[in-house]
């Protein structure tokens, strides 16, 4: 099985979808008799994975420009399925919406991923997709079912299947000489350590963390990539250096995915107080789960704490629930046993395996 994944971002850029993808593709290529390749964009020259997979750093953008290399390197590479995943912030043209109907002259099944629900002022952008035939995945639960009747009609004849994801950084084992030293670099005073990790833009609600937490009892830590010329970043690293915060919250920006593992695994709670809700998409909430860390966050269809996984669940915004329950469970730990439920790139990749065997007529 030749599987070629197409993804407009990849490590090293910052992007979740990217890092989804090399996951996967990681997970694809340790399979027998299973072979990956990954067309990318030229940031990511240079780049090498742990499994050995054919990278193809070859778009400069995803403009038209770039369509007869990626389908001349597509002919050259002979996949059995070609697979792309969508969104992805490398992709800064419209270009990439039509590539699925493009590949068809590779006469080859196309699969693709949709990373986000379905939303009305992109339908017309993603239109092609639906019609076409392949395969179709989906990481959020109940997908179909957030989405129109009309809409569902139209992916009908599609193999669709709902994958769940999972985390895209390591879980990390680290003694208790190593935790107290550590944590020492990130903590003064004996605060409690609290970490966000991931994305900054207002469906964040990064900026609650500062309405969550006590700068009295709490060492406050943001790794996110900020930048001071945008507004919502500017307004975060603005309140960070309110008096009140002053040496209690510190941003380090972007941090590899082992250093961060390891600050994830040292934290005494990690808080993602989403507006829009997380879930088991989110590969904030699974990396930090994986380290057995105790999670806040938020969700419109799950509350209160759920002991297995580690993690409180509030309504978005209800901050006294928030605070309330990071006072009652914050420094809680999973072992790391129970922790590895949020490590299943495994079957994640054998998921992906069975459809594209069913996609090309043969027995998995």
């Amino acid at each position: 099985m030749r599987v070629l994944l197409i993804s407009g971002s990849f490590p090293p850029m910052k992007c979740g979808v990217g890092d989804y993808t090399a996951q996967l593709a990681n997970s694809l290529a340790i399979l027998p008799n299973t072979y990956v390749g990954v067309l990318a964009d030229v940031a990511v020259e240079g780049t090498t994975l742990d499994s050995p997979i054919d990278i193809f750093p070859i778009a400069h953008g995803w403009g038209f420009r770039d369509v007869p290399v990626i389908l001349r390197t597509a002919r050259q590479w002979q996949p059995d399925i070609v697979h792309i995943q969508f969104p992805g912030n490398g992709y800064k043209s419209n270009m990439p919406w039509l590539l699925p109907t493009l590949l068809l002259s590779l006469n080859v099944p196309v699969v693709q991923t949709w990373h986000n629900y379905y939303e009305y002022v992109r339908f017309w952008h993603n239109l092609p997709n639906t019609l076409l035939p392949g395969g179709l995945v989906v990481v959020r639960p109940h997908y179909k079912e957030n989405m129109p009747n009309w809409y569902r009609r139209l992916i009908a004849h599609k193999q669709f299947r709902y994958i769940p994801n999972a985390s895209a950084i390591p879980q990390v084992t680290l003694s208790s000489v190593e935790q107290v030293a550590l944590k020492a670099q990130w903590t003064n005073n004996g605060r409690a350590l609290l970490v966000y990790f991931g994305f900054s833009f207002p469906p964040k609600g990064v900026d609650l963390l500062f309405d969550i937490a006590d700068p009295a009892q709490h060492q406050l830590v943001i790794v996110s990539d900020l930048k001071p010329d945008n507004p919502y970043h500017q307004h975060i690293l603005e309140r960070a250096r309110q008096p009140v915060w002053a040496n209690q919250a510190v941003t380090p920006g972007f941090l590899p995915a082992a250093e961060a593992a390891r600050l994830l695994a040292i934290a005494d709670a990690v808080v993602l107080p989403f507006r829009e809700g997380g879930g088991s998409w989110n590969t904030s909430i699974q990396g930090a789960a994986l380290q057995g860390t105790f999670v806040l966050t938020t969700s419109f269809e799950r509350h209160g704490y759920d002991s297995e996984e580690n993690i409180y669940y509030a309504h978005p915004e209800n901050l006294s629930d928030l605070r309330q329950a990071l006072s009652t469970y914050l420094g809680r730990r999973n072992s790391l046993e129970a922790a590895r439920r949020f490590a299943k790139w495994e079957s994640i990749a054998d998921a992906h395996l069975e459809l594209y065997h069913r996609l090309i007529g043969r027995e998995h």
